[in-house]
């Protein structure tokens, strides 16, 4: 039974190795830099919306469910983002060291941390090669968060994740994320691909701490995300969203702009996903 145990555990993160060498779109730390640092001002526009509001608050809700009090502890937010976690983290009283590749991203939280004096330090570096030895990181942290980052991109990002908590960590990824009508027809018809897009990212983690004996609590979300957006906006996002990794030639992004000016009513273009997130909380030491 014990040997059948350890043949499961290699075998799964073999195949999650082989997965994540074929998935990743971006492998160059610098495009994917750039990728965000040109999502940073829609991104952080939306922090205050009522449905990223919701979700924010559901996450908070399941850490404090789980165990977690923010009050004096000291937490580190991968792939931070705009601070969607770190400054209410911070506001509830937890010290927080924030962390993310892209500097467009870190400007609008610095703004805030400086304007209300939170107690949140921002380091713009990348987590595929940060050493946290050098940063100080291992077994420093009550909570080490990870939601909705590629940042966790393969096992060895998150056993480094895991490395620098002395308590809790929270992951949380798409489940599934059924794509915009706009992405579908784009890949298949200006660009001549394969529509579909799994983009599930919880499998493996969930299944890697099962099989390494930790029992995670596990929420799973379904919603249905719309937005209303310019139609050059929307096309711009989709170009670079879909054209992340690689470069589109002029006559391709002018083709993708004429489908959304012709797809929008009075300029507005109304986008609509199907999707089911999953979120997890485990203390490292929960064997």
């Amino acid at each position: 039974m014990g040997l059948q145990k350890k043949d499961n555990l290699n075998n799964l993160i073999e195949c999650w190795k082989k997965t994540a060498s074929d998935a990743l779109n971006i492998r160059d730390e610098g495009r994917m830099a750039d990728f965000w640092n040109k999502r940073s001002e829609n991104y952080a526009n939306n922090i205050g919306k009522d449905n990223r509001k919701k979700r924010t608050d559901e996450i908070l809700e399941f850490l404090e469910e789980s165990g977690f009090d923010p009050e004096g502890s000291r937490v580190l937010d991968i792939g931070c983002g705009p601070g969607t976690l770190s400054l209410p983290l911070s506001k509830l009283g937890a010290e927080v060291t924030a962390l993310d590749i892209s500097s467009g991203m870190l400007k609008r939280l610095k703004d805030t941390v400086k304007e209300e004096s939170l107690p949140v330090d921002v380091i713009e570096t990348s987590w595929w090669t940060a050493d946290i030895d050098s940063l100080g990181f291992r077994d420093r942290f009550d909570l080490v968060i990870a939601s909705m980052t590629p940042a966790i991109k393969d096992i060895e990002n998150f056993d480094k994740m895991m490395a620098c908590s002395k308590n809790f960590c929270y992951y949380s990824n798409f489940l599934r994320r059924g794509e915009d009508r706009a992405y579908r027809e784009i890949r298949s018809s200006i660009l001549g691909e394969n529509s579909a897009n799994n983009m599930n990212g919880m499998t493996f983690p969930f299944m890697y701490l099962y099989l390494s004996g930790y029992m995670p609590s596990v929420r799973i979300n379904h919603s249905e995300w719309k937005e209303e957006t310019n139609w050059r906006e929307a096309a711009d996002q989709a170009i670079e969203f879909i054209g992340r990794g690689r470069d589109f030639d002029e006559e391709t992004k002018e083709k993708i702009r004429d489908y959304y000016q012709n797809a929008s009513q009075d300029g507005i273009y109304r986008s609509k996903s199907d999707v089911y997130t999953g979120m997890m909380v485990w203390e490292v030491n929960g064997k």
